[in-house]
């Protein structure tokens, strides 16, 4: 699980912000390591350089392998607050989404691919069974083609 800490121009972030965030986020989502692939923290303030009232929020984004990113939002007073709401958050939010995709019996570690990569798919045999009840590719690039050549094909039969 890689974390990555962002921040607006009106808040600042150094070393020890950074590892403060960082050792929350492993604290708070030990449990999901294995199963997310990276958790992205943004950090601003909501109201630029006035001082307002929970006007620091953050937001952490988790990306869990093979599926949508699922992310959580808290404004709090502090910065620490605001982290600490957000990581409480998410990780009820990630429980529940890990908990549905077990109870449908769903493996949230492997890759979800059995196939190939795009990249490396074989074209269908035109013997195949399921394309018995299709016309052929040359007779639907005939039909479909507007070229003198496939009129021409169109005329001889073929």
């Amino acid at each position: 699980m890689r974390i990555q800490v962002n921040s607006d121009k009106n808040v600042t972030v150094d070393r020890r912000v950074s590892q403060f965030v960082r050792n929350e986020a492993h604290r708070v989502l030990r449990k999901f390591a294995g199963k997310l692939t990276r958790v992205e923290v943004h950090l601003s303030d909501v109201n630029s350089y006035k001082f307002g009232i929970n006007d620091k929020r953050c937001v952490i984004e988790a990306r869990p392998a093979r599926y949508r990113p699922v992310s959580s939002v808290n404004k709090a007073q502090t910065v620490r607050h605001a982290v600490g709401g957000a990581l409480t958050k998410l990780r009820s939010v990630l429980e529940t989404f890990f908990g549905r995709l077990e109870s449908r019996g769903e493996d949230t570690v492997t890759a979800k691919r059995s196939r190939p990569a795009i990249g490396r798919r074989r074209a269908p045999v035109a013997g195949a069974s399921s394309s018995a009840s299709m016309p052929s590719a040359g007779v639907r690039r005939v039909a479909l083609g507007h070229t003198k050549r496939s009129s021409v094909l169109a005329k001889r039969g073929k």
